[in-house]
């Protein structure tokens, strides 16, 4: 789930693994504001839009649905409920919602990436079908923001990259191929997200991708990859993401670098909040936090040696 467009706010990196502030209420992962008394009416928001998605038929684009994502993306990126959004995100009743939130929103995304796959495919000029993606300015800005902190700490290119989680419209891969020069490997789980990722490329007519199917924790044969992106749909449960982030820690060359898109303050309502302090066989060298309508924040790590 994206919005539109930032300015952001990066770290420097000392050459030691960067250590994060540990965080003042670990339930909620630091969400760093306090609690204003306000929360209230944020509460009964999402409570309502919850409610709202879960009565859906189905998720796929449309005015209802459009409208209901709308307003739950602008009040993850309000900066004014973020002011109490450790009593929002610890209200009882958010709390005992929040996973099944969490994938609506993951179950709509996948219906809007598809939708849009499927369009471009179709269009007479696939390239400027892409242009009118609602998305496409944010995953340019969000892929050079990804790219410019990993690149801050080694020193050469990055030149081979596994995607895991690719998704049915992959364009951070396609924007790493184009303007990085990448090659760039896109995994996912679901048959229909590979097959249309493949025609979408091949209808652009770009190059540098390769594309399969599979579960990146069945998957041994990962060393030699300088960078390994994490999407944040992979994996919607905490345990289930520190379980991919543990095969690739046992799996990966020591050294390779792991992107992981996560979340924090109320944009947690949309995509998990990856703990940057215990990763399994990782140190963290970097967190990024945007606090502009990109709701994705980055947590680039090492793996480790034996």
């Amino acid at each position: 789930m994206t919005s539109s467009t930032p300015t952001r706010r990066s770290l420097t990196h000392p050459p030691q693994a960067y250590q994060p502030p540990r965080p003042a209420r670990p339930a909620v992962h630091a969400c760093g504001h306090a609690d204003t008394g306000s929360a209230h009416p944020a509460v009964t928001q999402v409570r309502a839009l919850h409610d709202a998605l879960a009565s859906c038929t189905d998720l796929t684009p449309g005015p209802r649905t459009n409208d209901l994502f709308g307003r739950l993306v602008a009040l993850a990126v309000d900066p004014t409920a973020a002011r109490d959004a450790d009593a929002i995100l610890g209200d009882p009743a958010v709390a005992t919602l929040l996973p099944g939130l969490r994938q609506l929103c993951a179950d709509g995304e996948f219906e809007l990436e598809r939708h849009w796959a499927r369009r471009i495919v179709a269009a007479a000029d696939p390239a400027a079908e892409l242009a009118r993606f609602p998305y496409h300015q944010n995953y340019v800005d969000l892929t050079r923001l990804e790219h410019h902190a990993v690149s801050g700490l080694v020193p050469h290119r990055i030149g081979r990259v596994l995607f895991v989680g690719s998704g049915p419209l992959p364009l951070t891969s396609m924007l790493l191929a184009e303007r990085y020069g990448c090659t760039v490997d896109n995994l996912d789980r679901e048959p229909d997200a590979v097959a249309l990722g493949r025609s979408l490329t091949a209808a652009l007519g770009r190059t540098g991708l390769h594309f399969d199917t599979g579960d990146v924790v069945d998957r041994d044969d990962l060393a030699g990859y300088d960078l390994v992106y994490l999407a944040a749909l992979a994996g919607l449960e905490p345990d289930a993401k520190l379980g991919l982030l543990s095969h690739l820690a046992r799996v990966l060359t020591p050294g390779t670098l792991v992107l992981a898109r996560s979340a924090h303050s109320l944009r947690g309502l949309l995509y998990p909040v990856l703990d940057p302090h215990d990763l399994p066989g990782m140190d963290t060298l970097s967190v990024v936090h945007p606090f502009t309508d990109v709701v994705n924040s980055v947590v680039v790590a090492r793996v480790r040696g034996a």
